[in-house]
């Protein structure tokens, strides 16, 4: 079972045996203190969340047994909307995310290959030592 928000739905023009009239819903996996924790993903609906809700989720095998009717081919279904996570405990100060692809591992420049200065090279080519 995890945490994630409704970011969206998902409009499907054919469903398999089962799906019928099931809202398709994308989630967003968060952990308890709000912060992304993987992809996005269609989950079905099976307790009538909306967008910006905050949900928790089942995958796998207790995704398809959540269903009704039991078994259809999900990876994750929506279970329970969560109203609040309360987790004393736990203490975290926020680190600063730093969300640029661009940025997050840049690469040292690249050493070009030393080429021999012009008249080395002739020299080589024609034999002339």
């Amino acid at each position: 079972m995890y945490l994630g928000v409704v970011t969206g739905t998902v409009v499907a023009e054919r469903k398999a045996s089962g799906l019928e009239g099931a809202k398709l819903l994308l989630v967003q996996p968060v952990d308890d203190t709000g912060r992304h924790t993987g992809d996005v993903q269609v989950a079905v609906d099976t307790v009538r969340a909306g967008v910006g809700d905050h949900v928790y989720l089942v995958g796998s095998r207790e995704a398809a047994l959540a269903c009704d009717p039991w078994f259809v081919p999900v990876d994750a279904a929506i279970v329970g909307i969560v109203d609040e996570v309360h987790a004393p405990e736990r203490t975290v100060i926020p680190e600063p995310v730093d969300d640029d692809p661009t940025e997050a591992n840049p690469s040292p420049p690249r050493k070009r290959p030393q080429v021999p200065a012009r008249a080395n090279r002739d020299k080589k080519k024609t034999g002339d030592v």
